[in-house]
């Protein structure tokens, strides 16, 4: 209860800043597009594969965009049910989606010839979604911007000027046109922490987008944390936090051959992350002519699909972790509603849930929509703790939703 308390407490304190209410909007689209979808290898092509910046950069004659139409990217979103959207401005290559007068390396001086950055904020204010953005600290294009202290960089090439005070002048330029010039900017996703320690950039955010919520990967302590690829240990966050995972096992950009996620990983890691009361990111990387590859369309539909007949598991909800003695349960409440969800799978076709001693109302699987028939009973593998009779929900066709994570309502 205590860690309820905390988390309302942060929660509230946010909201005062973020009217939109990024923590209860729960699910968002995170997107990686820029001239590294040309190759259709990896976001880090230049350093796994060890490029030049010459012969890696010759990949922005293949960026055109020329099928990209944001109103689709945006539905894209929605057809998952996210609320919100996170565009990488800018990655590790240093190429900017906006139109910026920092560098001539940015998509309005590519082939594409256009700002995608603008249209993407303009179709979200359309279409009634939230914009968010990504900003790499490392820069693989920029002479000034090798840093030592940190991860994910390439060695300088002849001509470069390592410095780190230039660099910093470099990004807070950037920052200044991307939170004054596509209208509200709900949150901040810096990537990559610099290990340089300057508080004056979440000053400079909060300052021009003063309802922006900021990451823990950035150049001072953020309002909340990013694990990704995988899901932290336990039952609940002790803190806020938004966990990211990409529709593609291999690449968070678009590639080629892509091993892409199954539907049943992604439905049982975004339950279990929300039904620890943190939020998701599900990403996508478009192609270079700005369309999403149909397996990545296809998946968010299906998880959109799921998502649609779930969410209300975890709107205004607890996480009350130990109600349920099943560690493969996790348990969200609404008042006198309590959902059980299955992120683990079901290894069953019914499950007790011991200690609870109390016959719900109706016992639905959110599923299909169907009741589902439910007991006091003393269960059999209880025989050793005198426990009495506990409740006993059944029935489930488990084995026809073993592509997707099991949610039940149970109304008392």
């Amino acid at each position: 209860m205590k860690r309820l308390v905390l988390i309302g407490a942060l929660v509230a304190g946010l909201v005062a800043r973020a009217e939109w209410r990024m923590f209860e909007r729960r699910l968002g689209l995170f997107v990686h597009w820029g001239i590294y979808s040309v190759n259709g290898y990896h976001e880090q092509e230049r350093m796994r594969r060890q490029l030049s910046r010459a012969d890696y950069e010759t990949a922005v004659a293949g960026f055109d965009a020329a099928n990209f139409r944001a109103d689709d990217l945006v539905a894209a979103a929605r057809s998952a049910g996210a609320d919100y959207i996170v565009v990488t401005a800018k990655h590790h290559d240093g190429f900017c989606l906006w139109e910026t007068a920092t560098t001539d390396f940015n998509a309005a001086k590519s082939p594409a010839g256009r700002d995608l950055l603008k249209e993407i904020a303009a179709a979200c204010r359309r279409q009634g979604v939230k914009l968010g953005l990504y900003y790499s600290n490392p820069d693989w294009h920029q002479p000034n911007a090798y840093n030592d202290k940190s991860t994910h960089q390439v060695p300088p090439e002849a001509g470069d000027e390592p410095d780190s005070m230039r660099y910093l002048a470099y990004v807070k330029a950037q920052i200044k046109e991307l939170l004054s010039n596509y209208g509200e900017i709900v949150c901040l996703f810096w990537d990559i922490p610099p290990k340089i320690e300057d508080a004056s950039f979440n000053e400079l955010a909060r300052q021009l987008q003063p309802g922006i919520l900021i990451d823990d990967r950035g150049w001072s302590k953020g309002d909340y944390s990013t694990p990704e690829r995988g899901i932290p240990p336990g039952a609940a966050f002790t803190n806020l936090t938004e966990a990211c995972d990409s529709v593609g096992a291999q690449s968070w950009g678009y590639r080629s051959n892509e091993d892409y996620r199954t539907v049943g990983y992604l439905t049982r890691s975004i339950d279990r992350i929300l039904s620890m009361g943190g939020n998701y990111l599900l990403n996508v990387g478009p192609k270079a002519d700005g369309t999403l590859p149909e397996e990545s369309r296809l998946r968010l539909a299906k998880v959109g699909a799921w998502y649609a007949k779930t969410r209300e598991s975890y709107r205004g909800v607890e996480t009350v972790p130990g109600i349920v003695a099943d560690e493969n349960c996790f348990v969200t409440r609404r008042g006198e509603t309590i959902f059980l969800h299955y992120p683990k799978g079901l290894e069953a076709t019914g499950g007790n849930l011991r200690p609870l001693n109390r016959l719900p109302q109706t016992a639905t699987l959110l599923n299909t929509g169907v009741r589902l028939p439910c007991e006091l009973t003393d269960m059999p593998s209880d025989y050793k703790l005198n426990t009495g009779k506990v409740l006993h929900v059944f029935g489930i066709p488990a084995d026809d939703l073993a592509n997707e994570s099991v949610v039940i309502r149970l109304d008392f």
